[in-house]
């Protein structure tokens, strides 16, 4: 599958890191029915690149019509409009 718009969501402003533009962090919510290796294949988020920052929280529940899962990323980079994420490492 896709991306899918419908199932993402911005929630809230968290924090500013420095000042300027994109230096205000946003935590958002991501639904879909895609498995974790695919929306962390190159490219997935690449339709929010201009709604996005480098340092912003996705909450993702992963895989909903077969063993949900819930996994946490972060945006590391945005660069042409192309968007990069890492899943959380530590607990």
């Amino acid at each position: 599958m896709a991306f899918q718009l419908n199932g993402f969501v911005r929630l809230a402003s968290i924090g500013a890191v420095g000042s300027g533009a994109n230096a205000t962090k946003a935590l958002c919510t991501y639904h879909t029915n895609d498995d974790a290796a695919a929306v962390e294949a190159a490219g997935y988020f690449d339709n929010l690149a201009k709604d996005l920052a480098k340092g912003d929280f996705i909450m993702a529940g992963l895989d909903i019509d077969g063993t949900p899962q819930l996994k946490n990323y972060i945006v590391t980079t945005i660069a042409a409009g192309v968007v990069t994420i890492a899943a959380q490492t530590t607990a």
